[in-house]
């Protein structure tokens, strides 16, 4: 059986491997992403680190019957530059004038939850070790300036044979 640290690696190294998501983070971060398993050794990670990935092991599974279950947190945070290097916050679709109303988008929350996706898409099909048996999407719409995040978790399924899992 692989270990836990094994599937979050192999997971991780598929991210990493991506030219999609360096694509997409030199785009709109200015540089490729930090992708991280476990403790960051200094502190919580922050602007310096932007973007990164930061993949941890949620709380065991403590069930009898379910020690073939393993569930990682995937924390995806960046700071979102415009074509000029400032930092994205908001987006003013329509400013609110004394005659129309106005329309304003958290411009940065956006960017770095499409970035999450595409990583979920990748971790999905990594073949990390074990099968996906589940993915849940948390949504962070509130700021926290100067970085936006945003977080997913993935359920691995590890069972005795190859077959077992499979239907």
């Amino acid at each position: 059986m692989i270990s836990h640290r094994q599937i979050m690696n192999n997971a991780a190294t598929a991210v990493c491997n991506s030219a999609d998501i360096l694509s997409y983070c030199v785009q709109h971060f200015g540089r490729g992403l930090d992708v991280h398993v476990g403790a960051y050794a200094a502190a919580v990670p922050g602007e310096k680190q932007s973007p990164f990935l930061w993949i941890t092991a949620e709380d065991e599974n403590e069930a009898v019957k379910e020690d073939d279950l393993f569930s990682v947190r995937f924390v995806v945070a960046g700071l979102v530059k415009g074509a000029n290097g400032e930092k994205v916050i908001e987006n003013i679709v329509a400013p609110r004038t004394g005659n129309a109303n106005g329309l304003t988008l958290n411009g940065g929350n956006a960017i770095v939850e499409d970035l999450r996706d595409i990583i979920m898409r990748i971790v999905r099909n990594a073949n990390a070790g074990a099968i996906v048996n589940r993915i849940r999407r948390e949504e962070n719409d509130i700021s926290h300036f100067p970085l936006e995040w945003a977080t997913f978790h993935v359920e691995y399924i590890e069972p005795e044979s190859l077959t077992e899992g499979l239907v």
